[in-house]
């Protein structure tokens, strides 16, 4: 036993370390960035030789300029042994970066007698530079390190499929064991998949992650469970709060003027390509260019949505509602192009517009497929349908609708205007690999 611990302890001390001298390395390499960037910027702004009377200034004051930028993003925790993600470090860059200018600007100002000639262009384009390089160094660094990983607690015995993503950092517990939560201190994110059945631990798992800050997440069934529950009135689940329900009223707000501006601005950018494939699909197959359906939006309102027509006229007359494929014979020769490059789903940015789809969100299923799923009936309609989604920057066009569902619930639990920044900007290259539609 104390062979064990000795072993334990001196792995942790080595890895203690090695952190250390990580972030060393790191503190030192972002000196030699800013000021190389304050170089560089003179350069830009000036060229050679540098103004004596502008740069003298920075010559005489770049040892002050250097603390308070690593002491702002000291502040914002850049130096630390573990990212959750890229996007965590660079957030955390920008806000060091940003206070740091400005302290930066207020320094050159309280002592302007001496350092008044210092040009303020200088620190905004110094800063611009430096949020990229310092980011893409760190994050090239901190990868090659395997130090930007999510940690992710795992409570329940079930498999959780490709909820958790590959580069991940797992640990799991019972059910049964959730008072051990308060040990791990260093987790990004919890995932519940089986149901807490004990109202003990249930009030206790509650107060641990309001206490720890960590973000809960559900397997699917266990959401959808829990989210019956909800609705039939169980208060033994009333107080989590990570079950559907409207964001901050700001963050709607933006959410819905990104729907709007977005679908503006696209409308606009793609009149030229709405009037070709117009012409098109008036030219090679008889029947309306436009092809109108009902489909079921939040709370399982039903609208008309709008697509242009990619199969032959009345493609459904004889067979019925059924799933489209990649190989589907009704699809017109044009229809098959506008089907891979996405192109006929455009006419949809005017359910957008209506307001009865969003940018983001699940996609709308009609009412015959939310009729014979119960999950998409219970889950999928708690937040508008989107153009775009999870489901789609990470799977096929012709994804079953139990496979759909894992996507569909992570986006509805952790959805936000930066994740459907995020997902907006993936569909292009998502379009054009042809994966994901």
């Amino acid at each position: 036993m104390r062979k064990m611990h000795k072993t334990k302890t001196t792995k942790s001390k080595s890895s203690l370390r090695k952190n250390e001298k990580l972030l060393l390395l790191l503190i030192a390499l972002d000196v030699l960035l800013l000021n190389a960037v304050f170089l560089v910027s003179f350069l830009i702004r000036y060229g050679l030789p540098f103004p004596e009377r502008v740069f003298t200034p920075y010559k005489s004051s770049f040892v002050f300029l250097t603390l308070i930028y690593i002491a702002a993003l000291s502040f914002f925790r850049v130096y630390k042994s573990r990212f959750r993600s890229s996007w965590d470090l660079f957030k955390r860059v920008f806000l060091g970066l940003f206070f740091g200018t400005l302290l930066s600007v207020s320094f050159v100002y309280v002592f302007r007698i001496k350092w008044g000639a210092f040009p303020t262009g200088i620190f905004v384009l110094s800063f611009f530079i430096n949020l990229l390089l310092i980011f893409k160094v760190n994050q090239y660094i901190l990868k090659a390190r395997k130090k930007i990983r999510k940690k992710v607690l795992i409570i329940g015995r079930d498999k959780i499929d490709d909820i958790v993503g590959k580069k991940t950092i797992v640990e799991r517990i019972g059910s049964n064991e959730i008072g051990q939560l308060a040990k791990y201190r260093d987790i990004d994110e919890v995932v519940i998949c089986e149901r807490i059945r004990n109202e003990k631990d249930l009030n206790l798992l509650i107060y641990l992650v309001q206490k720890l800050k960590i973000e809960v997440v559900f397997k699917p069934s266990i959401y959808v469970e829990l989210l019956s529950g909800r609705i039939n009135g169980d208060n033994s689940v009333h107080f989590l709060s990570t079950f559907v329900g409207e964001k901050p009223d700001l963050e709607e707000f933006l959410m819905r003027s990104l729907d709007t501006v977005g679908s503006i601005l696209s409308l606009l950018i793609c009149t030229p390509v709405i009037i070709l494939i117009y012409l098109l699909i008036k030219i090679s197959s008889p029947g309306p260019v436009f092809y109108k359906q009902q489909r079921v939006g939040k709370d399982g309102k039903v609208f008309t949505l709008y697509k242009f027509r990619t199969m032959v006229n009345d493609a459904e007359k004889e067979i019925g509602p059924v799933l489209a494929s990649r190989d589907d014979p009704r699809v017109t020769k044009v229809g098959k192009i506008l089907r891979t490059t996405r192109l006929d789903e455009l006419p949809q940015l005017l359910n957008v517009l209506q307001g009865d789809m969003s940018l983001v969100g699940p996609r709308p299923e009609r009412p015959h497929f939310v009729k014979k799923h119960k999950a998409l009936h219970e889950l999928r309609l708690a937040v508008k349908p989107g153009l775009t989604g999870l489901a789609q920057i990470r799977s096929f066009y012709d994804l079953k609708p139990r496979h759909k569902i894992k996507y569909d619930y992570l986006y509805i639990q952790k959805r936000s205007l930066l994740l459907n920044l995020y997902i907006l900007t993936r569909t292009l290259p998502t379009i054009f690999s042809r994966k994901g539609w």
